[in-house]
């Protein structure tokens, strides 16, 4: 019997409206709205010391979109990401992706959340050291339980488009910093996610692969892929649709 998706394991989900269109998920212009996030906090304490990382944090993200994210150290931008990525729990509100309130997704399925729903790309790209570039990619998705013949057509023309046609055989230590991120990048997108999260993405990287990397998200948004990339960089924040900035746990909209 096939593995249930997470709505069919009765996980709190948006409403389906007839023809598959859900009128509450549009935005303004009748774009699909991909991410909500409502009044999303997180406190930490440091002994009896309260620390606000974030604050009542209001994002809506539609489909597509490429939004930076930018910050100071300790602002609160990587704290944003975690929570949406369910590394974390929040302390108090609301992150709706794709139709799933991840705030009432019990923990033992919050791992079925990530692979199904959510992409992650790194700055140290976190590559396994003894698998090549195409098994990198088609392990990521040997928990979904797509059949073998699959992952491996999936991942290797993730990697052709990425220009790796050439490369899919070679280990991490054999493959440029470039070439590694743009592995990951293949990983995170190996599973079909509704969003991928990119944590200083070109922060490893010289500014020539950094140019290429940004291109890469922005066909994949053109496309209709939706991605949060976290940056210092203005050269990268320049090339987004949107950018958000956070200080002190509180978010501005520019």
């Amino acid at each position: 019997m096939p593995e249930m998706g997470i709505e069919e394991k009765g996980l709190e989900t948006a409403e389906k409206p007839e023809n598959g269109v859900d009128k509450n998920n549009l935005g303004n212009e009748g774009q699909k709205v991909i991410l909500q996030v409502e009044n999303l906090s997180k406190t930490y304490f440091q002994g009896k010391i309260p620390v606000h990382a974030l604050r009542c944090a209001c994002i809506t993200v539609i489909k597509g979109e490429l939004l930076a994210i930018m910050g100071p150290s300790g602002s609160g931008k990587s704290t944003l990401l975690a929570l949406i990525g369910t590394l974390e729990k929040a302390t108090d509100g609301k992150i709706i992706l794709d139709g799933t309130d991840l705030m009432s997704v019990p923990e033992k399925l919050l791992p079925r959340v990530r692979r199904e729903k959510i992409g992650f790309i790194f700055q140290h790209y976190n590559l396994i050291p003894t698998l090549s570039a195409l098994e990198n990619v088609e392990l990521s998705m040997r928990f979904s339980r797509v059949p073998k013949k699959e992952r491996e057509g999936r991942a290797r023309n993730l990697l052709e488009e990425l220009g790796l046609g050439d490369r899919l055989t070679h280990k991490p230590s054999e493959l440029s910093g470039g070439e590694q991120q743009r592995v990951s990048i293949a990983r995170a997108l190996a599973n079909k996610p509704a969003l991928i999260l990119a944590d200083e993405p070109t922060g490893e990287v010289d500014s020539k692969t950094r140019d290429s990397i940004v291109r890469i998200f922005k066909e994949l948004s053109e496309k209709g892929q939706t991605i949060l990339v976290v940056t210092h960089d203005p050269e990268v924040a320049k090339e987004c649709s949107r950018v958000l900035r956070i200080t002190d746990g509180i978010i501005k909209d520019n």
